[in-house]
């Protein structure tokens, strides 16, 4: 087992990505170790945020109910980003090696993934420096296993729930609405879930026999990811089960050669990981108004076109940032074969305003609590279908960085490079001069009409835009096809 630990170690420092993006490495390690001290400064002063926000109640019992959100947030997250690392076992199938090792090598690699990091860090911290100081030492043993219990509970089940569930988009939106029902249920207090969490944890730790049950369903999410892998640990039946059906999509056929790679990059989208998981994070980050459309911000324009500009583009920027890197596996083709480099760029520039367009439609409901709402977001809407758009097509022709489609998105940083970063500030940026310069004249309301008019304008004359990118592409095209053949 250590050998396999290895060997997986040595296949991560030896691949090209690694050696190629050494300095990104070091700046994304620099910013995971930042974000992870922050963390366990979260966790360490716990005590005290818990005193001034609940004054009236125990802060051992309010930090254990306010586990109760932490597991079922925590199920959600593994579920749409956390990684299953079962394709790892795939090269050794053919090898002398026992199977049994094989399928509790996936198992046990999956223990020290950065989200198990996060929950012992967020954990550990207020256990030491509080339940280990007011309560028993048999008390504070049955706390802890218990916790963690639950924590792996969530790490092995995630791997049935990626298996059966991961195919069926419906699921995820019914395991948000229960999640959702049960946070709304607990917070109306017309079932105390939480509560009952609370009072299920303090009871198993003043009663140590009972951590056996914790520990018992542990052990069976544990033997549920074994059994599942046991039963797909075949190369025949890892191919058949790739084979998914994204649809016919037959009718955008009829719209000639953009119709065609339309559809092309709608059936990437939808058959692979990478890009499938991304479009279920980024249905996520649509909810993030309820967290910024306060009444404390209705009059707040720079939060309102922050937050308009995410909400109207929640897919297409993240998606945009990469978006000829993403056929990376087959770029080729489209150079050998006699397709228009202008409907090419211009398949993707309606994509983008497609997807930005559904998710202006699905947020539009946030105007109920302003009809400022409407408006600015309708502003960063054309803001980002005429500009946003442009602005990432063509930082998008200088990374040559390949994108292997089959892995997850969450910390997997393959693919991305200091262009990224690059086009990010001109895109996010202006908006924010452009707010600024007519906060200076008191006018910040202008800034609205401003951004929207410049969208306007940049949608009506899409076409010259898009060929100063296309002729862009052509110039860039065989050195993005070098970078894209690097494995």
């Amino acid at each position: 087992m250590i050998e396999l630990l290895i060997h997986q170690w040595k296949e991560k420092i030896r691949s090209p990505f690694w050696q190629k993006s050494i300095w990104l490495n070091i700046v994304l390690g620099i910013l995971g170790i930042y974000l992870l001290l922050n963390i366990v400064f979260i966790a360490y002063f716990a005590d005290v945020i818990l005193k001034k926000i609940f004054a009236s109640t125990d802060v051992v019992e309010t930090f254990t109910r306010l586990l109760f959100y932490y597991f079922a947030f925590d199920l959600i997250f593994r579920f749409l980003v956390q990684q299953v690392p079962t394709l790892s076992i795939q090269p050794y199938l053919t090898l002398p090696v026992k199977k049994s090792k094989l399928l509790h090598y996936p198992l046990i690699k999956s223990v020290p993934d950065f989200i198990n990091l996060v929950a012992l860090l967020l954990i550990l911290p207020f256990f030491v420096k509080v339940i280990c100081v007011t309560e028993t030492p048999l008390f504070c043993l049955a706390w802890f296993i218990t916790v963690f219990s639950l924590v792996a509970t969530n790490n092995f089940l995630n791997f049935s729930l990626k298996k059966y569930f991961s195919k069926r988009p419906l699921f995820i939106l019914f395991l948000l609405a229960i999640v959702g029902l049960i946070i709304y249920l607990d917070k109306t207090r017309v079932i105390p879930f939480s509560r009952y969490f609370s009072r299920g944890l303090f009871r198993i730790a003043y009663t140590q026999s009972l951590v056996i049950i914790p520990l018992i369903i542990a052990a069976i999410s544990y033997y549920l990811g074994y059994s599942l892998l046991k039963k797909n640990a075949y190369i025949e039946d890892t191919q058949t089960s790739q084979r998914t059906n994204a649809g016919s999509l037959s009718f955008l056929t009829r719209y000639g050669e953009i119709g065609n790679l339309i559809r092309t990059e709608i059936k990437m989208i939808l058959r692979n990981k990478r890009p499938k998981s991304l479009l279920y994070v980024s249905t996520i980050f649509l909810a993030y108004g309820f967290i910024f459309y306060q009444n404390r911000n209705i009059d707040n324009y720079l939060i309102l076109i922050f937050v308009g500009f995410f909400l109207t583009s929640a897919f297409g920027i993240t998606y945009g940032q990469y978006s000829f890197s993403w056929e990376s596996s087959y770029f080729d083709s489209y150079i050998a074969n006699k397709i228009s480099p202008f409907n090419y760029v211009k398949s993707k520039y309606l994509l983008f305003a497609v997807t930005s367009l559904f998710c202006f439609m699905i947020t539009l409901p946030y105007a109920i609590i302003s009809y400022k709402i409407a408006f600015i977001n309708a502003a960063m809407l054309l803001y980002n279908v005429g500009i946003s758009s442009i602005i990432l097509l063509l930082f998008c022709t200088y990374n040559t960085s390949r994108i292997d489609l089959g892995r997850s998105q969450f910390m997997n940083y393959q693919g991305t490079g200091f262009t990224q970063f690059l086009s990010v500030i001109p895109v996010a940026g202006f908006p924010v001069i452009v707010y600024l310069l007519f906060k200076y004249f008191d006018l910040p309301q202008y800034s609205i009409f401003t951004l929207g008019l410049l969208g306007a304008v940049a949608i009506v004359f899409n076409k010259y835009l898009l060929q100063m990118v296309a002729r862009q592409f052509v110039k860039r095209k065989y050195k993005m096809a070098v970078g894209f053949r690097q494995i």
